[in-house]
């Protein structure tokens, strides 16, 4: 007995529909990739920052904008304030949806201005302030982001990617940033962006994770999860190395 395939050609579009589709979300799920070296930063106990390279490709083209973010969460600073003839802390200013780590890099300088929908101008979108009066919001805005600029923790880096041609309508994408000395032991996220005509076509993210090792790491350890002895442990420390100074230094303004 012969069975008959019925509707044959119906089945048969229908299979090379999906694989055009499949085709389609391969080449659009490698049109942009991104990988950052190294992967995992380690804090030792000589850990002075660190430098990251981004090294990626995207088709022939587009521009790029590559971010490095950090997790959001809340800040609590003093304002400053005069009283007087003296300036005092005058109360508490609670910053909330700012990134405990920001840097953006470009492969153009214009690709980075105040009408970007990424760098400093999106953090502002997100960042809000309370404590602070409605007339001051701007100015101390600016000046918490001057704040995380001094501690090298948000950066602004137009040209920091570099473009060359690769080959098969390809671009290769290369950039650095340093880790500060004071970044914290978190997991952060670097995305790369693909651009045209100002506008963001695709992205790809990676993670960067920062830890602790050696002895960072145990005092770390010893403090969240020990106080008691970290305690005590800080207080033999002290006490050991004001004696070593006096010894060093014995006699040193006696006469």
């Amino acid at each position: 007995m012969r069975y008959r395939l019925r509707n044959r050609p119906t089945i048969v579009c229908c299979l090379t529909f999906l694989m055009i589709l499949g085709l389609a979300g391969s080449v659009w799920a490698d049109s942009v990739i991104l990988q950052v070296v190294p992967p995992v930063v380690e804090i030792s106990a000589f850990y002075h920052g660190r430098e990251v390279t981004i090294t990626g490709s995207l088709p022939a083209g587009y521009q790029a904008v590559a971010e490095v973010m950090g997790p959001v969460g809340q800040e609590h600073l003093m304002r400053k304030g005069r009283r007087g003839p003296l300036w005092m802390n005058v109360g508490e200013v609670t910053v909330s949806g700012a990134p405990s780590l920001y840097m953006v890099l470009s492969s153009a300088a214009d690709l980075l201005t105040e009408a970007s929908p990424w760098g400093f101008q999106s953090l502002k979108k997100n960042i809000t302030l309370t404590g602070v009066p409605e007339n001051e919001m701007g100015k101390f805005l600016g000046q918490f982001l001057e704040l995380k600029k001094s501690e090298e923790l948000y950066a602004v880096l137009p040209g920091g990617l570099k473009l060359t041609p690769a080959g098969n309508d390809r671009l290769e994408v290369t950039g650095t940033f340093r880790l500060p000395a004071n970044v914290k032991p978190e997991k952060y996220k670097v995305c790369l962006t693909a651009i045209r005509d100002g506008q963001a076509v695709e992205q790809q993210c990676v993670p960067l994770a920062v830890q602790m090792i050696g002895f960072p790491a145990l005092l770390m350890s010893l403090a969240y999860e020990h106080a008691l002895l970290y305690g005590i442990l800080a207080v033999v420390i002290a006490i050991f190395t004001g004696f070593i100074m006096g010894y060093l230094f014995k006699g040193g303004g006696g006469h």
